[in-house]
């Protein structure tokens, strides 16, 4: 089987390695299998949260941001553009708490004293 890639004029926003917010528009690459791809010219973290929302629809109102999880970032062109791995971040179900949020994990720091 051929592996089919789909491109999308996307809209990337979220907070770089230095904890600036930026949005960019950029290419979204998304591959047979689910992985997704944007090259951006923001360097970000592994595990960061980005939002990403689709600029082809007719309506901008329409469309609205989905939120994904950095996988990896490779350096590109120098250290000027940055290819970022994607995985999309799915609400738990009914609410729920899956476990341990990077808050709740800071929270517990703090109150031992470790801040």
């Amino acid at each position: 089987m051929d592996d089919q890639t789909s491109i999308y004029r996307v809209e990337v926003s979220g907070w770089d390695r230095d904890e600036r917010f930026f949005v960019e528009r950029a290419a979204l690459e998304w591959r047979d299998g689910g992985q997704k791809r944007v090259l951006i010219h923001r360097n970000v973290r592994n595990g960061a949260m980005l939002f990403i929302r689709l600029l082809e629809n007719s309506s901008p109102s329409s469309s609205f941001p989905v939120a994904y999880r950095v996988r990896e970032v490779c350096d590109r062109d120098g250290g000027t553009a940055y290819e970022v791995t994607l995985r999309q971040i799915w609400p738990s179900p009914d609410g729920q708490c899956t476990g341990p949020t990077a808050m709740l994990d800071a929270a517990r720091s703090r109150r031992l004293g470790l801040n």
